[in-house]
């Protein structure tokens, strides 16, 4: 189980995205929490009246291309923070990336490479990683191939714990910050359905603080707290990993006050 005490230090990849920038608001605000590490090409952007700004740590950006280029001084800013907990919200679309094999470059060797970097094998961690509904590394859909391929990478690298959220139709307070033709069209019709259907959809600080919450408790303290109400073992490829689904994570992010 994850410790509650305020030494834990959170590192965060991915907090300029829409999910990404409210889990680094939810880890701000979270009592249990020490110390943020927002590594990216970008830095955050986070007004200095934010609650719990004084526990964000100014962090170089980081070249993910380095990361795969075997660089060792970018792998040492992610090992050099020495987390016990490390959030991963780095993703991208197809259309901004440009081409499916830059997409996946970002989406999953981005991703596997920086979770490989962080990882201090004497060092009791927890992963969270944000996934997506209906991932698979069988599915004949590019997308949710990819982030199923990502899950089973990531939980083979060995962290203590590996936490998979895979939600489902991302409601966005105000609106994304860039245009999505076909997400905004399906998230009207994902809209209208949830009215029946409420697991269908969650919204990014819902989301955010179920990421952070979950990976503060730990497994262990998931169930201590909720029983076996939320999240489920599942062997990916031989290596074990907890997943949530968008239910999971509607009902963890509920109340990100309390660790």
């Amino acid at each position: 189980m994850a410790s509650t005490t305020t030494t834990r230090t959170l590192l965060l990849l991915g907090s300029t995205g829409e999910t990404g920038s409210q889990a680094l608001l939810s880890a701000l605000k979270n009592p249990a929490i020490a110390k943020v590490h927002a590594l990216g090409r970008t830095p955050p952007s986070v007004p200095h009246d934010t609650p719990g700004f004084d526990k964000l740590v100014t962090t170089p950006t980081i070249s993910f291309d380095g990361l795969l280029a075997d660089d060792q001084q970018e792998k040492l800013k992610l090992k050099d923070v020495d987390a016990d907990l490390v959030v991963i919200t780095l993703g991208t679309t197809r259309a901004k990336a440009g081409s499916f094999k830059a997409f996946e470059k970002i989406d999953k060797d981005y991703v596997l490479a920086a979770a490989e970097a962080a990882r201090i094998d004497s060092k009791h961690q927890v992963l969270t990683y944000c996934s997506s509904g209906g991932s698979s590394s069988g599915s004949p859909f590019p997308y949710l191939k990819s982030k199923g391929l990502t899950e089973e990478g990531l939980a083979g690298i060995g962290y203590s714990e590996t936490l998979i959220f895979r939600p489902g139709m991302l409601q966005v307070p105000g609106g994304r910050k860039e245009s999505r033709l076909v997400e905004n069209i399906a998230g009207k019709i994902v809209s209208l359905a949830a009215h029946f259907a409420p697991s269908l959809e969650i919204s990014t600080p819902v989301l955010g603080a179920a990421l952070v919450r979950a990976s503060v408790l730990g497994t262990k303290g998931i169930q201590e707290k909720f029983g076996n109400e939320f999240g489920k073992k599942e062997d990916l490829k031989g290596a074990e990993a907890f997943t949530f689904g968008n239910t999971d994570g509607l009902n963890l992010g509920k109340d990100p006050q309390q660790a």
